[in-house]
């Protein structure tokens, strides 16, 4: 099912499919891909970076496709811990309405990618990347919530060795400072000479604070790295 829709479209087409599969459609867009956002997400991924590229947090699915079906001669890695989809509900600024949905969110992720035929150019690996809810506040509502932290491991040092390095990665995982710096420190290894990393949710809300803080931080240890920003999607290259 590779295509040329644009990348809105794809967005809409993931969106969608995740609806049937029982998911609330404002609780999936709320923490997913805005229109603008995938639009963007593709401008900033020209050619000479869609070889290999690393995708950190996947939520349920719909930025995978978008990069699955734009990219359709990349290979793709995505790290996700796989927890249950529900607990993003209390982990999120904005509550919904929503059943538990216990199912974790990489079980509705391989059901989108399958659904558009692009599976087989991803490798997906179940754990955290850098850090595990350096957050105390996260970490006890997830504890709160029944997940044994001590079931998942942190894979990205070893993800990374073994796939390493990568044209391009999409940073969209724990949004708060100390894990957006972790995270960036780890990737700042293994990110191609003239590779870039996009990260997600850079805008003036309390997430987009965040983010910013986490990348400030990263440019203060790594200088040779210089931000663009557009719209809530940032990317950084060395200069």
């Amino acid at each position: 099912m590779e295509t040329t829709i644009s990348p809105q479209d794809v967005r809409k087409l993931a969106i969608s499919f995740l609806a049937q599969e029982g998911l609330n459609r404002e609780f999936v867009e709320n923490a997913s891909l805005k229109p603008d956002d995938a639009e963007i997400l593709v401008q900033f991924l020209p050619e000479q970076y869609r070889g290999k590229i690393l995708e950190v947090g996947t939520f349920v699915g719909v930025s995978s496709v978008v990069l699955g079906l734009c990219f359709p001669d990349s290979e793709i890695i995505c790290v996700d811990p796989g927890l249950p989809t529900g607990l993003m509900n209390g982990l999120c600024v904005r509550k919904f309405e929503i059943p538990d949905y216990p199912e974790t969110m990489l079980s509705f992720v391989k059901a989108a990618l399958v659904h558009v035929g692009v599976r087989d150019r991803f490798k997906i690996y179940q754990g955290f990347f850098s850090c595990c809810f350096p957050d105390p506040g996260d970490r006890q509502k997830v504890i709160d919530y029944g997940v044994n932290l001590d079931d998942y491991a942190t894979i990205g040092p070893e993800v990374c060795e073994t796939h390493g390095p990568f044209n391009a990665v999409f940073l969209d995982a724990d949004h708060h400072t100390e894990a957006v710096l972790s995270d960036l420190l780890l990737l700042s290894s293994y990110v191609a000479t003239d590779g870039v990393i996009i990260l997600h949710d850079m805008g003036e809300d309390f997430w987009g604070q965040q983010v910013r803080e986490g990348v400030a931080r990263f440019l203060n240890v790594h200088p040779e790295f210089s931000l663009e920003q557009r719209g809530d999607l940032g990317k950084l290259q060395r200069s």
